[in-house]
């Protein structure tokens, strides 16, 4: 009987790098808007409404609109490690 060899082969990590443009671009910078937009305003409101949770949360759609600026500046999709920690400034 001869030995049969299981491992899978070493294949190289490939990353995807999805280009946006046209009106995928128009539609990411109407999303980076509306996010800054439900960021800015959950923060007026948390400060007077005296709404601690609702400051944080509003914090949340504002780093998500700053994501969504990234996407347009960029012109492509980040990826998962662009989106954890943007302040690598990795260009591919």
């Amino acid at each position: 009987m001869v030995p049969v060899d299981r491992r899978l082969p070493d294949l190289p990590i490939v990353t995807i790098q999805r280009s946006v443009a046209g009106i995928n671009r128009i539609v990411a910078l109407a999303l980076a808007f509306v996010w800054l937009g439900a960021g800015v305003a959950g923060i007026v409101a948390g400060f007077v409404y005296d709404g601690w949770l609702l400051v944080v949360t509003a914090g949340f759609a504002l780093w998500y609109a700053i994501l969504w600026f990234r996407v347009v500046a960029r012109a492509r999709l980040l990826t998962w490690s662009e989106l954890a920690a943007p302040w690598t400034g990795r260009d591919r």
